[in-house]
């Protein structure tokens, strides 16, 4: 019987102790979204299979509340139907963060209640002075939103989030006219985002696309363009999804360039991605190993 515990013991030894489950989150990026009032079609168009089991984080221009009035002076103001946020979580949106230009388009009272008829409909909030934490097979990711036009983005902020979790993606909400070059308060919060600890870092608010980069270990998005906008304020029908796998330390990255869904229709993927490839090189992205219509790097 000795001889037989003896093996047992062996055996277990070569064997080792059980592996630990795999943490793994698998995300999804996206840039603007305005849902508007009326909307009922879907957000995404022939992108499932891409998206298929991933997580979504978007930002959401405009508060949740009634249609705004319209300023005389023809100042542009954003608000998305509450009927209308269940469409996010049926896209597999998890995320939305709200810290961008139009937030306060109905006023103070409209940022909390906004915040509200979010958890409402289940979806996480990232917002000025508080991230989200989303848990994945137990790996925990925390999720900041900074709009750039109230100043850089406060390091205690991005430093307390990555000290609560394994994994910090940082966003960025940038005011301005569409361009493909990331402005200067953008590379300053980039690079501030990265000293502390940031693993991916994502851009939006121009409405255009810009570079993607690996630098190290981080992922970085210059810009994401417009995934869903129902507004005639912007043109811009180029865009792109970020999908991010994260097993720390490792990330992996790959970029689809889409056709943003404007005037109401849904975000499909884009009848030009070579070209729109093209174009992340030309603008300097890190190289990038092209699969059908998309690429990693």
């Amino acid at each position: 019987m000795k001889g037989l515990a003896a093996l047992g013991a062996a055996a277990c030894a070569e064997r080792g102790p059980e592996a630990a489950p795999a943490r793994r989150a698998s995300l999804f990026l996206g840039g603007d979204v305005h849902l508007g009032h009326g909307r009922t079609a879907p957000l995404l168009a022939g992108l499932e299979a891409e998206l298929e089991g991933r997580l979504g984080v978007v930002n959401l221009e405009g508060p949740v509340g009634p249609a705004p009035v319209a300023p005389s002076d023809g100042t542009v103001r954003l608000a998305n139907d509450p009927a209308s946020l269940h469409l996010l979580a049926s896209a597999g949106v998890r995320v939305a963060g709200v810290a961008n230009n139009h937030a306060a388009d109905l006023g103070e009272p409209g940022v909390a209640r906004t915040r509200e008829a979010l958890e409402t409909a289940s979806l996480l909030v990232a917002s000025h002075g508080r991230e989200a934490m989303l848990e994945v097979a137990g790996l925990r990711v925390a999720l900041t939103a900074h709009d750039l036009a109230g100043g850089p983005p406060p390091a205690a902020e991005l430093a307390r989030a990555r000290a609560r979790a394994d994994v910090l993606i940082a966003t960025f909400h940038v005011t301005g006219p569409p361009s493909y070059v990331p402005r200067r308060e953008l590379r300053a919060a980039v690079d501030a985002a990265l000293r502390e600890g940031a693993t991916v870092v994502a851009a939006h608010g121009t409405h255009a696309l810009g570079p993607v980069e690996r630098r190290g270990d981080t992922v970085i998005a210059w810009g994401l363009g417009n995934l869903v906008f129902s507004c005639d304020c912007t043109e811009e029908i180029d865009g792109a999804l970020l999908l991010v796998e994260l097993e720390p330390p490792r990330v992996s990255a790959t970029i689809v360039p889409i056709e943003a869904g404007l005037r109401g229709g849904p975000a499909r993927p884009s009848r030009s991605a070579p070209l729109l490839l093209d174009l992340f090189e030309a603008l300097g992205s890190t190289r990038l190993e092209r699969t059908g219509n998309s690429a990693t790097f």
